[in-house]
């Protein structure tokens, strides 16, 4: 699965405090960012950019959230959290706050609380 939503991860997280990437990160890093709680949001080639703007300045208003491209996706943006993923079709997706409400340090996150902050930053 591509962004990956569990598994194997780094021992360090990447930073997911309403961080936004702009260049990919290793899946690793963003792995233990999802045991911590975060949801991680993800865009291809094919987001139109004002979706990837309006949804950067979502994830910059959220803590425990990151976002970042991943090129190799089957969707233009897709949300993940450890063990949830959902594809949406915009920034005004209803789907994308409803699931930032379920997901953001939600029932699934199996290591609640855990920092999203001092990890990796780029």
């Amino acid at each position: 699965m591509e962004p990956p939503v569990g598994g194997d991860h780094n021992p360090v997280w990447q930073n997911c405090n309403g961080d936004v990437y702009t260049a990919p990160i290793e899946n690793e890093h963003a792995v233990h960012a999802l045991e911590h709680g975060a949801v991680w949001v993800t865009y291809n080639a094919k987001a139109a950019k004002a979706d990837v703007a309006a949804l950067a300045e979502k994830v910059r208003r959220t803590p425990y959230t990151l976002m970042s491209p991943v090129a190799d996706q089957k969707d233009p943006i897709m949300l993940s959290a450890w063990a949830h993923q959902r594809s949406v079709s915009g920034a005004k997706d209803p789907n994308v706050d409803k699931f930032l409400a379920e997901f953001v340090q939600g029932a699934q996150t199996p290591e609640p609380g855990a920092a999203c902050t001092g990890g990796v930053d780029r």
